[in-house]
């Protein structure tokens, strides 16, 4: 079983990384030492996503691919965005699971390092702004952030249950 988890940008997969970690060390998961989380980056509404999803997919064994998207505003766009550029994946054992993130990552750094949730999910590249940051720091700064935080929120809740779909054989 290959179990690969696509992020939208190229800081994300030092991100997911921690946060992964973070919930090991929390025992809120137990993820299985082969999660790839792969270091090309995906968007949502892009005909590569595709191609991404096929070479990581090996004929003949199963596969599970995790996408993690920022929503951007838009929470109801993403499923459909992403997945109609994954239909009828042709002679591949293969099944997806999209989270989005709302609005984007940076607002679950952003409450994780214990930021006020509400500004956080409005303009959450703005709060952390006025601790310097930018966005090569993402995966950097989520080793200080506290998992704690995001387990009530929707979304981090919804990744977690797909991380943990992720992890179980199937």
């Amino acid at each position: 079983m290959r179990r690969i988890v696509f992020v939208e940008d190229t800081y994300g997969k030092e991100f997911h990384r921690a946060v992964m970690r973070k919930l090991a060390e929390s025992r809120a998961l137990n993820p299985p030492a082969n999660i790839r989380i792969d270091p090309r980056p995906v968007r949502k509404c892009d005909n590569k996503l595709r191609r991404l999803v096929l070479s990581a997919a090996v004929s003949g064994e199963a596969t599970k691919v995790l996408l993690v998207i920022d929503d951007e505003g838009r929470p109801d766009a993403v499923d459909s965005d992403v997945l109609r550029h994954l239909r009828n994946l042709p002679n591949v054992d293969v099944s997806i699971r999209v989270v989005a993130v709302s609005p984007m990552h940076e607002a679950w750094l952003c409450i994780g390092l214990g930021y006020d949730r509400r500004s956080c999910r409005s303009d959450p590249v703005g709060v952390l702004r006025s601790e310097k940051y930018e966005k090569r720091h993402l995966g950097q700064w989520a080793e200080r952030m506290s998992v704690d935080q995001l387990m009530s929120e929707r979304d981090f809740g919804e990744y977690l249950d797909a991380l943990r779909w992720l992890a179980r054989d199937p």
